[in-house]
């Protein structure tokens, strides 16, 4: 049975990793072979498809964060624990891809990589809750760990809403940050159609990552 279930889960993992490899390919082919240049920032707004597809991916680690949270919370199984540990991992390296390309895009075309505006600030302040959650794992009480990684894991999902919804806080002359999908900025549906597949391509891979960390995270746990 447990060989049965084994290669049941080693299909699903191959599965992931060529839907992965396979958008991810194609988001690459759309993005520097199909789209073409955005007519105000030119080449630079490539980027654009990596950095919505990593935050987005990024959201949906902490999404994984959050439901790990709370059922360690509620229930201590030693697997949530572990789930929450990969997601964090996983979830800090989106958030710093979010980060670095949102710096690249905003230096090139605002001339400034970061400004003290609602959107730039949370997200900073959801990436040091996450280094937060990684420091506390490294140099934390190893009996309290879990219970404190659980609170600040919901902490930083409280947080995700702030960030989304930050853009809205002050008025567009006071901040960088553009609503390029709600101002209809992407007209070119080419535009549109190579940022959905960008988008699930680093969800996709989110995935994997958050897949093989747990595996690797679990093993390390029963050779304790």
């Amino acid at each position: 049975m447990l060989s049965l279930n084994s290669k049941k889960l080693s299909i699903v993992e191959n599965v992931l990793f060529a839907l992965t490899f396979g958008l991810v390919l194609y988001a690459n082919y759309l993005v520097f072979l199909v789209v073409p240049n955005e007519k105000v920032m030119g080449p630079v707004q490539r980027i654009f498809y990596f950095h919505v597809g990593a935050a987005m991916a990024t959201y949906f680690a902490i999404g994984v964060i959050l439901l790990s949270s709370l059922a360690y919370l509620a229930t201590r199984k030693k697997f949530m624990d572990q789930l929450l540990t990969s997601a964090t991992e996983v979830a800090f390296a989106f958030c710093c891809i979010v980060m670095i390309t949102g710096m690249i895009w905003g230096n090139a075309a605002w001339n400034t990589p970061f400004r003290w505006e609602p959107r730039l600030v949370s997200f900073l302040v959801l990436l040091l809750i996450l280094l937060g959650m990684l420091l506390l794992r490294a140099f934390g009480d190893k009996e309290k760990v879990a219970i404190h990684s659980a609170v600040l894991g919901i902490i930083s999902a409280i947080n995700v809403p702030i960030v989304v919804f930050s853009i809205k806080l002050l008025p567009k002359a006071t901040q960088i940050h553009p609503q390029v999908v709600q101002d209809r900025g992407l007209r070119d549906p080419s535009f549109v159609y190579t940022m959905l597949i960008g988008m699930i391509a680093m969800i996709c891979f989110q995935f994997l990552l958050l897949w093989v960390r747990t595996k690797i995270e679990t093993v390390k746990q029963q050779d304790r």
